[in-house]
């Protein structure tokens, strides 16, 4: 009895041990195994820790072919068409807080909601008659869109997506910006007498209330930057007029002729401003509202709008005409030096253009 006895508890004891070493070799392959899957993993690129890729791209809005085309501009390359039926896109901006493109459509009176990683339209807003020019502040809480045959401002939240005001003009609508903070809107408006001179005016965006006015030239553009607070105006009669963001006093007047679409540097030290009867470009000087060196030419007729890209170092143009189809690409330095770089075949008529960074 007594040897049975240690021999069963031998062969438990035996047993046990194997067991403990089976598992202790399993773990330690285990954890072996954990480095190398990690690497496995990471140049997968399926490590949840890797940060997302950006996406940069510029963004036509073809009037006449009803279309969107979004150009890489990583590699200046056409990567997609997106066609809106029975649609006349005007302007076209993206809103990153909530990842969705806004298209402006005069034909139909909306405005069309692109979604920014399928971009396929996912809705769209009733607004005005006459639909033209639109913007929204940096913080993603309205767009203002402007509606010339009705003479009226739409103004749209864009968390809600609901209209939550018409604001009524007594005179054509024209451009619109709404300041980077969301503060106050500027929309710029036609006399309809070639003898009078057009006007700014400034709006609250909290009780749509209008605040300011200011006459300049004819066909007024907009663009505020913030540094300095100022309010750059090129009008097509041939000056760029330069107010005061906050009540709209006169900085300075430069002769600009056929003064057109705008857009700033990303340091907002410089300014761009297309000459859309003379083919040319104008790069500008905030510090003291002037224009740097000689105008830069354009390959191509009626560089109608204009967007800033990459970092700062690319200028894109949208050239315009019943028949046009296409964008000219241009270097930057920090200097105000414009240089062609390349030229894109889009859609029909492209009319507004812009400029964005996603997270795929």
């Amino acid at each position: 009895m007594t040897l049975s006895f240690e021999l069963y508890h031998h062969e438990e004891f035996v047993i046990s041990l194997t067991k403990t070493l089976f598992i202790m070799s399993i773990l330690k392959k285990t954890f072996l195994a954990l480095p190398l899957a990690a690497l496995l993993i990471a140049s997968s690129g399926c490590n949840p820790n890797q940060p997302a890729s950006i996406e940069k791209i510029t963004v036509t809005a073809d009037r006449a072919s009803g279309s969107l085309t979004f150009i890489d501009a990583s590699t200046n390359q056409v990567v997609e068409t997106l066609v809106i039926p029975n649609s006349e896109p005007m302007y076209v901006l993206y809103v990153e807080q909530n990842d969705m493109i806004y298209v402006g459509d005069r034909a139909q009176n909306l405005v069309h909601m692109v979604d920014g990683a399928t971009r396929g339209v996912v809705g769209s807003i009733s607004v005005g008659n006459g639909v033209f020019h639109m913007w929204a502040d940096e913080n993603g809480n309205q767009l203002w869109v402007n509606n010339d045959i009705d003479n009226t401002t739409s103004v749209i939240d864009l968390s809600s997506h609901a209209v939550v005001a018409t604001i009524p003009l007594s005179v054509k609508p024209h451009d619109v910006f709404v300041r980077a903070n969301g503060s106050k809107a500027y929309i710029s408006a036609f006399s309809g007498d070639p003898s009078t001179p057009d006007s700014i005016f400034v709006y609250s965006t909290t009780n749509f209330q209008r605040l300011n006015a200011a006459a300049v030239g004819k066909d007024p553009h907009l663009f505020h930057i913030k540094k300095r607070n100022r309010l750059f105006v090129p009008c097509q009669s041939g000056e760029v007029y330069v107010l005061n963001g906050a009540n709209l006093n006169l900085v300075n007047t430069v002769a600009a002729p056929g003064a057109h679409g705008i857009f700033s540097s990303e340091t907002d030290d410089l300014v761009y401003v297309t000459n859309i009867s003379g083919a040319q470009l104008y790069a500008m000087d905030n510090a003291d509202a002037s224009i740097i060196g000689t105008p830069t030419s354009t390959p191509l007729n009626i560089p109608h709008n204009v967007t800033v890209g990459n970092s700062g170092t690319s200028l894109y143009v949208s050239h315009s005409g019943a028949a046009a189809n296409q964008v000219t690409v241009y270097d930057l330095d920090q200097n105000g030096g414009i240089v062609h770089n390349s030229t894109l075949t889009v859609g029909t008529n492209p009319f507004g253009i812009t400029y964005y960074e996603r997270f795929n």
